[in-house]
């Protein structure tokens, strides 16, 4: 049962992992990474509310264009509401009284089983263009075309009446063949009875003298055209006005022939943002600059057309499928870029913690001795007791030979009082320590090639105390190795092996758990608690009786010790340990404690001293 019950416990996804700490935190942070994730986080804010908004406005659109070969095209429809052409020729007045005759026929050619053509023609009548005839480009909220259209005067242009139909389909050789024919001819003076455009042609006389003065006659066509824009997320289909065909001929002598091809462009535009298709369908018809080919010929007396153009259906169908960008691709595209930009800088501010970290570790772990001439000076230091003021504390020490007696210097109540406080405070402050810098900072980034100085060799040597990493490496923590946490785990069973006996070791091993009370417990203070609220301690009031306590009680630890030194009947090991405890604490703390001893006998000669005289 208990094996199962490991076994069970084992499988348990929702383990909690259990790590070591440092700063009371899981994890060394700094203001430096703290101030580059408040950036990184704004940043990533105005770019995640940029594409969010642009996902909800629909203006990011991802296309795919598809040409497609038919060798017999579907059929194509012309009309007023997706086509407009107007017909001229360059001449004043072509529409009141013209030189030639422009006719439109809508032809339909149809091959039956044996081959043979059966041909339909169906006659489109013409009118002069009116602004209402182009009513696509008027519909252009971004084209004036009002203006356009009184500047070229296409008011005595031909137009096809307002309810035209363009079938264009298939190819010659197809069983049915659309197509437009439209045919430039000698001005022959129509009835009034007919319908349609019944202008009065120009004499043969002007046309000769047109023909003199510009050697030809040219045929002109404006048209409506589109352009495609599939990337754009709504106006990707904007129409306007093609004027750029025309042709020339010259009667009996040249003639012209062109065939015009129109594309057709089938959208399915998919309006979902969902992983669910909505697609709208929607075609629009196209005439590309290489739709086109000419073919002049020289002319004959049995002409009776000048110029003939046709308009064809492309073999080519475009196919654009557009869809908006959808949540899923959003958040994959915000997913990967957060991950570049925590990558990316991420490395950078992680090597600068990294580093930090063992600056900081190394300058609460050691002290750091510059040179051997220098260390024995410091050792040397002791704290001038005139120098020692309520408020602040000097950093500058004084060699031995600048002290002064005591019975001269101690006049200050005030200094004498807080002297023990001051003189340990001071005692930090003389500390050597490791400062980040840009050259050490670079020094570690090039492997110790660059900018190699005390502070870098500091920091290698106290790395090489903690951590281990191949031959050069300083990155996994000797401290926190578990391998070595166990290591010193057995040093300790050992020691005890060593010190105790076997009842003894038993007694040992039964003693109490550490008891936890909501009353506020008093802990022994070290070196870490001085250091790490060392800004606190000087700034205090020196009538806070906790941080008397601190000092006070190290101190007496130091007179209790030194007293069992001086007594005859403690034991060896004993005396041997408080020797080597007092002899640990340095010179400097050994000094500030005798001055702290004398202070306190003068104190006592000088109250015995008044309390003679007064009983006297």
């Amino acid at each position: 049962m208990k094996r199962l019950y490991q076994t069970i416990q084992q499988l348990d996804i929702f383990g909690q992992t259990i790590t070591l700490n440092i700063n009371k935190q899981s994890s060394y942070k700094t203001v430096f990474g703290g101030i580059s994730s408040i950036l990184i986080i704004a940043i990533l804010i105005a770019f995640f509310f940029s594409n969010v908004m642009n996902f909800l406005n629909q203006t990011e659109i991802i296309f795919s264009l598809e040409t497609k070969f038919s060798i017999n095209p579907d059929d194509m429809i012309l009309s007023q509401q997706n086509y407009m052409a107007a017909f001229s020729i360059d001449q004043g007045g072509y529409a009141i009284n013209p030189y030639f005759n422009i006719s439109i026929e809508q032809r339909q050619y149809i091959r039956d089983e044996n081959g043979k053509q059966i041909k339909h023609v169906k006659y489109i009548p013409l009118e002069p263009c009116t602004l209402s005839h182009f009513n696509v480009l008027l519909n252009q909220s971004d084209l004036n075309f009002q203006e356009q259209y009184n500047h070229l005067d296409l008011s005595n242009w031909l137009c096809p009446k307002k309810d035209f139909e363009f079938k264009l389909s298939g190819t010659y050789s197809s069983q049915e063949f659309n197509f437009i024919k439209i045919i430039v001819n000698d001005c022959v003076q129509k009835n009034e009875n007919e319908t349609g455009w019944n202008p009065i042609c120009a004499s043969d006389q002007v046309k000769q003298q047109n023909l003199q003065m510009n050697g030809q006659f040219k045929f002109q066509i404006y048209q409506v055209n589109s352009i495609i824009n599939p990337g754009q997320p709504q106006a990707y289909v904007s129409a306007y006005l093609d004027g750029e065909m025309y042709f020339t001929f010259v009667p009996k002598k040249m003639s012209r022939q062109a065939n015009l091809f129109y594309r057709k462009y089938k959208f399915y535009n998919d309006q979902s943002l969902l992983p669910l298709e909505n697609i709208h369908q929607e075609e629009v018809i196209v005439r590309q600059n290489s739709d086109y080919r000419d073919l002049t010929e020289i002319g004959r007396d049995t002409d009776n057309n000048y110029a003939v153009i046709y308009l064809r259906r492309s073999q080519f169908t475009e196919i654009v499928n557009r869809r908006f960008i959808q949540i899923g691709e959003l958040l994959s595209y915000l997913g990967g870029f957060l991950q570049i930009m925590i990558t990316g800088l991420g490395i950078f501010i992680i090597y600068y913690n990294k580093i930090q970290m063992q600056i900081e570790l190394s300058n609460r772990l050691y002290n750091f001795k510059i040179s051997s001439g220098n260390n024995n000076k410091n050792q040397q230091k002791v704290i001038k007791l005139s120098q020692i003021s309520n408020q602040n504390v000097q950093q500058q020490p004084v060699d031995d030979s600048q002290n002064i007696n005591l019975n001269d210097s101690l006049i200050d109540e005030n200094q004498k009082k807080n002297y023990l406080k001051s003189a340990i405070i001071k005692q930090f402050h003389q500390l050597n320590k490791i400062s980040l810098s840009l050259k050490l900072f670079l020094n570690q980034m090039t492997f110790g090639l660059l900018f190699n100085n005390n502070d870098s060799l500091f920091l290698n040597k106290a790395m090489q105390l903690l951590f281990i990493f191949y031959q050069f490496s300083n990155q996994v923590n000797l401290d926190l190795n578990i391998h070595h946490i166990l290591y010193k785990i057995q040093e300790i069973q050992k020691l005890k092996q060593v010190l105790l006996r076997r009842s003894q070791i038993m007694l040992f091993n039964f003693t109490p758990k550490p008891l936890i009370t909501l009353d506020v417990d008093y802990q022994l203070p070290n070196r870490m608690d001085f250091e790490d609220n060392l800004s606190d301690l000087i700034n205090s009031n020196p009538s806070d009786q906790t941080e008397n306590n601190l000092f006070s009680d190290l101190y007496q630890a130091y007179l209790e010790i030194k007293k069992e030194l001086e007594e005859q009947s403690i034991p060896l090991c004993q005396f041997q340990l408080n020797s080597q405890l007092a002899l640990e604490l340095g010179p400097q703390m050994q000094e500030i404690f005798k001055n702290q001893e004398l202070i306190e006998n003068q104190e006592k000669v000088a109250f015995s001293v008044i309390l003679k005289s007064v009983n006297e």
